[in-house]
């Protein structure tokens, strides 16, 4: 089974339990629904936290609170912690992939030149953005239609529209 972040604990928030999630995950109104199950990670095990209510605080934050969690002083102790969601394919939409799928994929042109490899996937609010590594340099490229021809998961591969400049 793979698990995938959602977010992180950031913060308690009021007197029963409630905490800040930073968000990291593409699907939030999704994981932080009502009755969802989310993971941490406690001595190498993956332990359940059941969603009883939330709401979006910001673009980056849910508040967040789970059954498990009935006090400050319980929530203040789970500060820092990884909020994690076991990776369901079936919520994808076609030509939609986690961002855990993109990195470590080689990047290639229309003509087959190499690239590089993406080494992280950042999210901006214009746009999501790949950051590739390619000649001890990092460059980025943006993750849409005029520049992703294709990514091909099987031969781990995402395919590019190379324009000048592109790689200054």
């Amino acid at each position: 089974m793979e698990y995938l972040s959602v977010g992180k604990i950031v913060n308690t928030v009021g007197l029963k339990g409630e905490v800040k999630i930073y968000v990291t995950s593409s699907f939030s109104s999704l994981r932080f629904k009502k009755d969802s199950t989310l993971y941490y990670l406690k001595d190498k095990e993956y332990l359940p936290l059941v969603v009883e209510s939330s709401y979006k605080k910001d673009s980056n934050f849910y508040v967040v609170k789970f059954k498990e969690i009935n006090s400050e002083s319980a929530g203040f102790l789970f500060k820092n912690i990884e909020i994690l969601a076991i990776k369901d394919n079936d919520i994808l939409d076609k030509n939609q992939y986690f961002y855990s799928d993109l990195v470590s994929l080689n990047v290639i042109t229309e003509d087959n030149k190499p690239l590089g490899k993406v080494i992280k996937v950042e999210e901006f609010p214009a746009q999501i953005t790949l950051k590739i590594l390619y000649n001890q340099k990092h460059y980025f490229v943006p993750f849409n239609d005029f520049f992703i021809r294709n990514v091909d998961l099987d031969n781990h591969t995402i395919t590019i529209h190379y324009i000048e400049g592109l790689l200054n």
